[in-house]
């Protein structure tokens, strides 16, 4: 087994006076909050036999040490199959009330830690068997009823290669806040597959797993090979508010837009990848990056320029958008010369590769988080850690966004107001956590489990550099930015003068995983402009200082043109999801009258002219809630439309959905999800939504398994018991490969990413199947038409809305580099419409059996494209 050595050994520390290692016997000692040291053979080999005399086959028995701190009465264990398949948590030795809330009962596997009866030392002893080496608990995985302790749902250990643990304090686990535990983090367990790990004992194997409080990553299998000893924090204890984090905002305002790459401004269509649900070279049920090396030809084939794939760096999750090590590549997914070759071969087929990178937040077991929980120096390279996340002392003040209401639920008030964070983190929406037992707090925007990075600190923007430059090294080509908004926000760092992107409510439903029930909650996502524009442009130019080539594409959840423009300032692509939201609404905003689209002619242009904005210069600021902020001043800006995402529902899903105007807004949960079955024209549509989306301004993106139609229907959703929290799952579904042994079978939690109901049936034919060249009208074979159109757009082209266009047909004006493509698009029915492009026109592409000559009337052919090229 390879040991984890975390610079926690770094850190000056306290040891706590019990042994926990070989060395000598503990005595006989009261601890704090009840239970006495029983002593125990000198020699740990000696103490490993007799540990042999009585465990029980199949069992892994559970030892934690908190050396003098005792109190073990009040922590329980939280365990769980975490690699290569994620399973909820298991509970055990918990004593406290099952009973949290009406719509919550814990279901504990056990009810204690051991007794000294249990373990053979004094069979008239129930009291706990605590030891040099701590208190034990018995984890029986030979029963078949072992449920997830929340929800009571399946967990399966067989297989796993990898486990997780908590060690929560009881009395947190009432539902009225967060779980506190010890160390404040989850601890992964590797190596639990591996016979040298697991004791040879009569009638079969069992295994014991040593750790320690201050040492929980520094586990141990056998007493004998050496146990972590107890360690304090000196940060838990402490009660100065010596241990904020500092600010050091050196920022270079001066700087200016950097340089787009030109190889970029001729590329058209890119392809994104959620790894995990892509191909599985291997059949351990999850996609990789081999599968991806095998999917190249197809690919290729398909017409994609540049891949985007969901982060492959190591990650506590199945999504991978909590990172736990930048510089590694997630073992589920292959190795460093995996992604090496891949890049390698990627070029070799003419394509570009870009890293999903997510700067905003990382996991808690990152190495840079448990440095800074430790409040690690490192003197040499001049880094202290506590500054690389935002810490705060208990008493600290906060500005949160706060909505008072009556009795009867109506607003009084709304707005930010003063409170201390650890009040923010009784909160029932807080964006600060308490770390541990300590009196710090962290913030945290998605969760508790993902603590943000502090960018007000110098030598945490050049760690984030650095890091950015090593993968380039490598050849990759640019990256896929994540959450480029949330860097900075309202609640998390403001000053004077700041502009400010509003954005609260107080009607976001979730899913409280510790009351076990649906909640509504006020939010506050209101992010910090000045911040943000000032660190990306930093990032960008310390990249591309280097790597000049460097493709920089953000991830800017937002429907509002004018509110990402200002971005382009540092990036040179953006993901549009201002179109995105209204090729739907506008094109057709009701699945009521189903065969006919038509182009809204009260505001034909807002689509495709939305990007005025990201070409205004400061002189021509644009308004946002009635505030002067400046445009992204980028004539050169490279946009992003898509087909959909990971985030959002499939395209198929999001086109046959009935918008309300004037907002067009959706929630995207359960309750208005459309779900497709193919009938109709449905499908006619979806065709209609990729065309209008690839055929737009700049690289356009497709969400792997748009290109066959695959659905993301959510009406099976309630079978996991999840809640809407995870929705997403339904977004994220295996490819349909035609071969099921390629097709992941990825588990998280405790729900499985399957194919829903309508992709299981031949309404959506298998990958093989669609690009057949006798189904030429196969969802696969329009998008290599569409694609063939895109990929003769002339560099660095733009795109605008014919004002000529009416009823059903769409045309599109696509002008650069001295060229010029006109494209028609009937968006559905039968309305006249003669394709008359001009002078020099020749035909450079069709979909099937759509008119293609010039005169030709496209208004004959219900949902067909056709364009031409001077």
């Amino acid at each position: 087994m390879n040991k984890k050595t975390l610079a926690l050994l770094l850190l000056p520390f306290m040891l706590i006076s019990c042994s926990g290692g070989s060395g000598e016997a503990s005595g006989s000692t009261t601890l704090p909050g009840g239970g006495e040291i029983i002593d125990t053979p000198d020699d740990a080999d000696e103490y490993d036999a007799w540990l042999n005399s009585w465990s029980k086959p199949g069992h892994v028995y559970f030892h934690y040490n908190r050396g003098d701190k005792g109190g073990y009465d009040n922590y329980a264990l939280w365990l769980w199959p975490q690699a290569p398949v994620h399973y909820e948590g298991t509970l055990w030795a918990f004593s406290g009330d099952v009973k949290v809330s009406d719509k919550l009962t814990l279901k504990p596997m056990s009810n204690h830690w051991m007794s000294v009866a249990e373990t053979g030392k004094d069979e008239s002893n129930t009291a706990n068997y605590i030891d040099k080496f701590g208190v034990i608990a018995d984890v029986d995985l030979t029963r078949t009823d072992l449920v997830d302790g929340k929800a009571g749902t399946e967990v399966v250990y067989d297989g796993a290669e990898e486990l997780g643990f908590l060690l929560p304090q009881q009395d947190s686990m009432d539902g009225k806040t967060n779980w506190v535990s010890d160390g404040g983090k989850e601890t992964y367990i590797e190596g639990f597959d591996k016979d040298e790990n697991w004791r040879q004992i009569e009638g079969g194997k069992t295994m014991h797993i040593f750790t320690s409080t201050g040492a929980l990553d520094e586990y141990t299998f056998f007493a004998g090979s050496g146990v972590p000893q107890a360690r304090v924090n000196p940060i838990d204890e402490d009660t100065t508010g010596n241990y904020r984090s500092n600010v050091d905002a050196a920022y270079a305002n001066s700087l200016g837009n950097s340089s787009t790459s030109e190889e970029f401004k001729e590329l058209g269509v890119g392809y994104q990848i959620f790894v995990a649900s892509f191909r599985d070279s291997d059949g351990d049920g999850t996609g990789d990056i081999r599968g991806i090396i095998d999917a190249l030809p197809y690919l290729k084939e398909l017409g994609v320029q540049v891949l985007w794939l969901t982060p492959i760096q190591k990650s506590d999750s199945y999504h991978g958008y909590d990172i736990s090590d930048y510089y590694a590549v997630d073992k589920r997914y292959g190795t460093i010369e995996d992604y090496q070759e891949l890049i390698y071969k990627a070029h070799e087929s003419g394509m570009k590769v870009l890293m999903d990178l997510v700067l905003n937040h990382t996991s808690k077991s990152n190495r840079w988080f448990v440095n800074s929980q430790w409040g690690i120096k490192d003197t040499i390279n001049n880094i202290d850690w506590r500054d690389v996340y935002t810490w705060k002392y208990e008493t600290d003040q906060i500005d949160k966004y706060i909505v008072e209401k009556d009795a009867n639920g109506n607003i009084i008030s709304a707005g930010y107001k003063k409170i201390t964070v650890k009040e923010d983190a009784l909160s029932s929406n807080p964006s600060w956590y308490r770390d541990g037992e300590s009196h710090y707090y962290y913030y945290g925007k998605f969760g508790s489990g993902m603590p943000e990075i502090n960018y007000l600190s110098t030598t945490t923007r050049k760690l984030v550099i650095d890091m950015a430059r090593y993968w380039l090294s490598f050849g990759l080509d640019g990256y896929r930015l994540d959450a480029v908004k949330h860097i900075f926000m309202r609640d998390e760092c403001y000053q004077k003068g700041d502009l400010i992107i509003n954005d609260t409510g107080t009607t976001k439903p979730a899913w409280d995983t510790e009351k076990g029930e649906f909640v509504t909650k006020d939010y506050d996502y209101s992010s910090n402009l000045t911040k943000n524009i000032m660190w990306w442009k930093e990032f960008a130019h310390g990249v591309k200082n280097v790597y000049p080539q460097c493709f920089l594409v953000g991830e800017n959840f937002d429907g509002w043109g004018t509110r990402t423009a200002p971005y382009y300032q540092a990036l040179d692509s953006q993901f549009d999801f201002a179109t995105y939201y209204h090729i739907a609404s506008q094109v057709f905003s009701s699945i009521d009258t189903d065969p006919i689209g038509v182009f809204k002619s009260s505001h034909p242009a807002e689509t495709y002219n939305v990007f005025n904005t990201f070409n205004v210069k400061d002189e021509k600021a644009i308004y946002i809630d009635g505030v002067k902020v400046p445009g992204g001043g980028r004539p050169d800006f490279i946009d992003g439309n898509f087909t959909s995402n990971h985030d959002v529902m499939r395209a198929i899903n999001h086109v046959n959905y009935t918008y309300q105007e004037p907002s067009g807004e959706h929630r995207g949960d359960t309750t208005d999800n459309p779900q497709v079955d193919g009938s109709g024209n449905q499908v006619n549509k979806a065709k209609i939504h990729a065309a209008i989306t690839l055929l737009g301004q700049g690289v356009s993106w497709i969400y792997y398994g748009d290109e066959l139609g695959m659905s993301s229907n959510t009406n099976q959703h309630s079978k996991y018991n999840v809640g809407n929290n995870n929705i997403d799952i339904w977004y994220r579904q295996p490819f349909k490969w035609n071969d099921t042994s390629i097709r992941p079978n990825v588990r998280a939690g405790g729900f499985v990413l399957e194919l829903d109901d309508y992709n299981s049936t031949n309404k959506v034919p298998v990958m093989e199947e669609q690009a057949k060249s006798s189904n030429p009208t196969s969802m696969l074979n329009w998008y290599k038409d569409i694609i063939k159109i895109k990929k003769q757009y002339p560099k660095g082209h733009m795109v605008s809305f014919d004002e000529s266009s009416y009823g059903n047909t769409l045309v599109l004006n696509v002008t650069g580099n001295g060229s010029m493509v006109k494209v028609y698009i009937n968006t559905g029915g039968t309305q006249t419409y003669s394709m008359n492009p001009g002078d020099g026109f020749t035909c450079i592409g069709y979909t099937y059996d759509a008119p293609h000559t010039i005169g030709g009337d496209i208004g004959s052919k219900p949902y067909a494209v056709c364009a031409f090229k001077k």
